[in-house]
């Protein structure tokens, strides 16, 4: 990456609210056995057995846009900039119900914060790798237009009601988080390289659907079973190997790995594949917060921060994979 772009802040935001996974998994039983009756019994019980998540957060009272709004908040002081130096404001939330006439959070939050000038966009592909997604946009407008000089990322997923079990993969907590990025003089980690990659024939794998009025998450485990996972951790090493490489870079010279909050299952799977030793990932609040969709990369990375574990210099690996399906990784030097 020719062009300096730095990670200047992220923040994030969770419900004060939350609720042990063994009550929702009782409450949304009928839906749980629907979805996994096509399943072999082990199967099933594998989805379960490997969860690793006690509780998670979720809304209540508390409405999602309040949650991006805060975390948004906490990035733009951390960053030490002003609302009206932010000249694109990008929204990349999966799904909410909240939103206001198809509008994205990005048009309210842009008034509220008193960023008005700056430039709304908005998409809902790439599920938990959106961030990738993100980046790789933000940074793909600063390349061509040099009065973009400063974006905010911003991502918030709710469950709808009825829908926090997303089993055979995980259980949905709600959460809210924001990046910024500047360009050319900004401090924090370095962007190194971004990449991604998208398998559009199985976007059946999780899809949202509005029923009698309402929202459903759909979740196809057959597809999921036999068509995602067989390829899953493939198509996830393919992009890691691709980001590595189109920074000169191999895998002993990561410091740190941050991946996502799917599940115990999912990230012993990822250190698998990378040959990490069993425990190296660093803990995270997954088990009291829930899977959070692109969130998952900002807590797992301020959590880090918080911790004292990464130090000037350090490489940083961002990993996720979403329903698109897409796959995504993020280079950063710390």
């Amino acid at each position: 990456m020719n062009m300096k772009v730095c990670i200047a802040a992220a923040a994030y935001a969770v419900p004060p609210n939350d609720e042990a996974v063994d009550a929702v998994l009782e409450r949304e039983r009928t839906r749980i056995e629907s979805v996994l009756s096509p399943l072999s019994t082990e199967a099933r019980q594998k989805a379960i057995a490997g969860l690793g998540l006690n509780r998670l957060r979720v809304c209540g009272d508390k409405r999602l846009y309040d949650l991006i709004l805060e975390a948004a908040s906490k990035a733009i002081a951390e960053a030490a900039i002003a609302p009206r130096d932010i000249n694109l404001i990008l929204d990349y939330s999966t799904w909410s119900a909240e939103t206001s006439q198809g509008l994205s959070f990005a048009h309210k939050l842009s008034a509220d914060l008193g960023a008005e000038n700056s430039m709304i966009l908005s998409f809902k592909v790439g599920g938990c790798a959106g961030l990738h997604v993100a980046i790789k946009t933000a940074v793909g407008w600063m390349s061509t237009d040099e009065s973009i000089q400063t974006v905010l990322l911003i991502t918030g997923d709710a469950a709808p009601p009825g829908n926090r079990s997303l089993l055979p993969i995980t259980m949905h907590g709600d959460a809210g988080s924001a990046v910024v990025l500047r360009r050319e003089g900004g401090q924090g980690p370095l962007l190194l390289g971004v990449e991604a990659m998208t398998l559009g024939h199985l976007h059946k794998a999780i899809t949202i659907a509005r029923t009698n009025g309402h929202f459903d998450i759909i979740v196809d485990a057959m597809c999921i079973e036999r068509e995602v996972m067989p390829v899953y951790f493939l198509n996830m090493l393919r992009v890691v190997n691709q980001a590595l490489a189109a920074s000169s870079l191999s895998l002993k010279d990561i410091d740190h790995f941050i991946y996502s909050n799917i599940s115990k299952r999912d990230r012993e799977g990822f250190g698998k594949m990378l040959g990490l030793p069993k425990g190296s990932l660093p803990q995270t609040p997954m088990s009291e917060y829930g899977h959070t969709f692109a969130s998952d990369l900002v807590i797992n990375y301020v959590t880090m921060r918080r911790d004292g574990l990464i130090h000037p210099g350090q490489l940083l690996l961002f990993a996720s994979a979403g329903i698109g399906f897409t796959w995504g990784v993020t280079i950063a030097r710390a």
